[in-house]
This record gives structure tokens, C-alpha cells and sequence, in this order.
């Protein structure tokens, strides 16, 4: 009665793999949520986070052009004022000496704290302010420019003397913009040497604050993505979760499907599509048990017609039709592999005078414990097979015949226990074999335990060969 009832539990099982699909289906609300989370929540977000990004990258692109502009129309009309000053100034001069020449420069004003310096075309110094005295590093015993130390100092003065234009000078990484005037009058060149920074200032200065203006757009964007981000999502699992409110009870009837057969209808909730779901929920839940009570009659009648094919029916070990067909497979799989595979014969001794002394139902007992000592002692994956009205084939796959003789003496000591507490004893004999090359069948390893299993009986028997 108990093996009918496994059959009948583990044949239910088998047919129910709908039931593993339906129980996954209580997970559809996580699902539900991330197919929403891509459509509707991730959709917006990447939406906004682009137009911001735009318009970030828009303001920082706009701001560099504006930058930029500034600054060379800036530059250009310093030059342009510069040389216009410079060109005004060598004008009024008129015919006057060269001292009172160079003394009217030396007082000329120039924008942006603009300094100058005055020489001659060989050179000589013949003025310099103390400010450009400085930045040049002129010595006091060296009054001709051309001597200076630096050569790239030298190199921008000649180039200056030979009247070609130079805008920028760059001296101890600071820029400087140059620009030269020659006195044809009195042939000197008035040099005037403007601070870059000090032209750039302003500009700087706003360059800085759009810098820092922009920093605080990009912060106020990330705030308002932020914000907007708690708030669609919040949306969004407010609407989950009011979609999921009518398949909860879907989701909950099918977590016991096939395991209560009080499953109630499903109600209406009013959405048209779930109503419909829930209609072919309840007609699938009562074609399901029809079909249900049908087919586990008929896997329970398979497997137990399968199981009477394969098993003796008085100790439920595998008979010999099994050990053929199963051997057949598995010795080809032992050849090709070249696995271990041990065999032991096993056969009561004096079965005879049991039965003849406490009767047939004694000796049926006897044969059921034997079965039951031997399944203890052997791993789940060995056989036990009865072959003969009292002999048994134990076949043990990946075992070398060591491990068998060990396999047989731990039945052999579980006999022996078992007769300290029944009115009747009993013994074996055990013949072993294994697989060898020559081998073609599992015939081969039978006739051999057999053979071994005769030496055990003349050599007293209760022992193992």
C-alpha cells in the first residue's frame, strides 16, 4: 500500500510541470515593474537627462565661443590704441633733440599700466622703465641690449631693430604684448611691453564667474533630475501597483495549484483584458484537474507495471530481466571508459533445511532480510538482483575487487548481528568476480563468481571467495 502511494505522489509530480511555470508566474510582478521601469520610467528620464545634457553642453560651448571672441577683439584694440599712441606721440616730437625726444616718451601714458622701453639701432638703451628693468633683468653695467644674457631676450630685440612685427613676448612664462614703434627722426624704437593678465582681467574675472554660474546650473540639473526621478518612479509603482492588485489573486491561486483541489473562481475586477485572463484561468483550472485525474491513473498504472516487469515481487530487489538490459548498456560504457565493475554471488546456505525445519514463510522472511542487509551495505547506485530462488547478484559499478571483498565481509558482520537477536539463524556464501578485458557480456562475470562461489560452499561455506 505504501509503494502504491509514492507511485501515485511521484507520478503527480512527473505531470505537473505546469505547475513549476504557474509558481514562477508569482514573480511576473517583478517583471511587470522592470517592463514599466523600461518604457515609461527609463524612457522619461533619458529623455530629460539628454535635453540637459544639451543644454548644458550648449551654455559651456556658447560661453567658450563668447570667452574667446572677447578676447581677440580685446587684444586687437589694444594694438590698434597702442599704436596709435605710440604713432601721436613720435609726431609731435618735431626737430627736437633726441634727450627731450626720449623724455617725452618716457611720459607717455599708456593703457592697461603699459611700460616702455627706448633704444637705438645698435641697441643702446636709452631708456627703460624700472618695471620693464625688472622683467628683463637688465644688469647696471650693461647698457646695450643686444649683450644681454638671455638669448631669446636678444633674439626678440634684433628682430625688433630689423623692424619686423612682433606681437607677443614671452618672458618667464608670463605673456607680454609687444609693440615696437620706430622714431625715424632720431632713429630709436620705442618698445611698449603690456601685462596680458592685466588686458585679460576683466575678461578672466567673467570668464570665472560663467564658470561658476555654470557649476551651479549643472548642480541645480542633477537636484531637479533627482527630484524628477523620485517622482516617476514613484508614478510608476503606483501604477504597478494598481495594475497588480487584480493579479495578486491570480498569482496566489496559482502558488496552490495542484496541490488544493478548493481553488474558488476567480471574481471580476473590471478590466477587461485581466477578466479575461481570469475566465481562462478558471476553465484551464477545470479542464487541468480533468486531465490531471486522468493521467495520474494512467502514469500510476504505467510505473506499476514497469515496476512488476523489473522487480521480484517478494523482496522488491531487481530480477534478472533488469540486471540483462541494464548490464547490456552499462558494459559498454565499462569498456570504452575502462571503469571498474565488481560482482558478488551471494547464496544461502542449507536454504533447504530452513524451510524444511521452520517452513516456507520462515524461509520467504529470511529471504526479505537478507535483501534488506544487503541494500544497507551497498551504495545507492549498486544492484541487487535476485537470480535464482535463493541467490542474489550484487553488482557494484566502479568498485575493483578489493572494495568488493571488503563490501562482502560488511554483510557478513551485519548477518551475524542480525542472528544474536532471532530464534532462527542463517549464513551465506559469497563468490566474486569483476570485469576483464575479455569479457563480452555480464554472463562472463557470473560464470566466474559462480565458479568462486562452489570453492566457498567446499570450503565450509559462510565465507567469501
Amino acid at each position: 500500500m505504501n509503494n502504491k502511494v509514492f507511485i501515485l505522489s511521484q507520478s503527480y509530480d512527473n505531470i505537473f510541470p505546469i505547475k513549476a511555470t504557474l509558481k514562477g508566474f508569482s514573480m511576473k510582478k517583478i517583471t511587470l515593474e522592470r517592463v514599466l521601469y523600461k518604457n515609461y520610467l527609463r524612457t522619461s528620464l533619458i529623455s530629460i537627462f539628454l535635453i540637459e545634457l544639451f543644454l548644458v553642453c550648449f551654455y559651456f560651448l556658447i560661453n567658450k565661443n563668447m570667452i574667446d571672441k572677447s578676447t581677440n577683439f580685446l587684444l586687437n584694440d589694444v594694438e590698434n590704441s597702442i599704436s596709435l599712441i605710440v604713432e601721436n606721440h613720435s609726431q609731435t616730437i618735431g626737430e627736437e633733440s633726441s634727450d627731450y625726444s626720449i623724455n617725452h616718451f618716457s611720459k607717455m601714458k599708456l593703457p592697461y599700466n603699459g611700460k616702455i622701453i627706448i633704444i637705438d639701432n645698435s641697441g643702446k638703451i636709452l631708456f627703460v622703465d624700472e618695471e620693464i628693468n625688472n622683467v628683463l633683468n637688465l644688469q647696471e653695467n650693461k647698457i646695450n641690449i643686444l649683450n644681454h644674457q638671455d638669448l631669446k631676450i636678444v633674439n626678440y630685440f634684433k628682430e625688433i631693430i630689423k623692424e619686423k612685427n612682433l606681437n607677443k613676448i614671452v618672458i618667464n612664462k608670463k605673456n607680454y604684448l609687444l609693440f615696437s614703434i620706430k622714431v625715424v627722426k632720431n632713429s630709436t624704437y620705442v618698445v611698449a611691453f603690456i601685462s596680458e593678465d592685466n588686458i585679460l582681467e576683466g575678461i578672466q574675472n567673467l570668464g570665472k564667474y560663467y564658470e561658476k554660474l555654470a557649476y551651479i546650473m549643472v548642480f541645480a540639473v542633477l537636484i531637479f533630475y533627482m527630484l524628477f526621478f523620485f517622482y516617476i518612479s514613484f508614478k510608476a509603482k503606483e501604477f504597478v501597483d494598481r495594475i497588480n492588485q487584480p493579479l495578486l489573486k491570480i498569482i496566489e491561486f496559482t502558488k496552490n495549484l495542484g496541490m488544493k483541489k478548493d481553488i474558488k473562481n476567480l471574481e471580476s475586477c473590471g478590466v477587461f483584458e485581466i477578466d479575461r485572463l481570469s475566465c481562462n484561468f478558471n476553465n484551464m483550472i477545470i479542464e487541468l484537474d480533468r486531465r490531471t485525474n486522468k493521467l495520474v491513473l494512467e502514469e500510476t498504472k504505467r510505473i506499476y507495471q514497469e515496476r512488476l516487469a523489473n522487480t521480484d515481487p517478494l523482496t522488491g530487489a531487481y530480477n534478472r530481466r533488469y540486471l540483462n538490459e541494464f548490464s547490456f548498456e552499462y558494459l559498454k560504457i565499462v569498456k570504452r571508459e575502462n571503469k571498474d565493475l565488481s560482482l558478488l554471488l551471494l547464496d544461502l546456505d542449507d536454504f533447504k533445511i530452513i524451510n524444511d525445519t521452520f517452513g516456507h514463510e520462515i524461509g520467504d522472511i529470511v529471504i526479505k532480510e537478507l535483501v534488506k542487509i544487503a541494500k544497507l551495505s551497498i551504495r545507492e547506485s549498486d544492484l541487487v538482483v535476485r537470480f535464482g530462488g535463493d541467490e542474489f547478484i550484487i553488482l557494484l559499478p566502479n568498485t575493483n575487487i578489493s572494495n568488493a571483498r571488503l563490501v562482502a565481509n560488511k554483510i557478513f558482520d551485519s548477518i551475524d548481528e542480525y542472528n544474536k537477536t532471532k530464534e532462527f539463524s542463517f549464513s551465506i556464501s559469497i563468490g566474486t568476480s569483476y570485469y576483464q578485458a575479455g569479457d563480452n557480456s555480464i554472463d562472463d562475470l557470473i560464470s566466474r563468481a559462480d565458479q568462486s562461489l562452489y570453492e566457498a560452499k567446499r570450503a565450509g561455506k559462510s565465507c567469501v571467495i
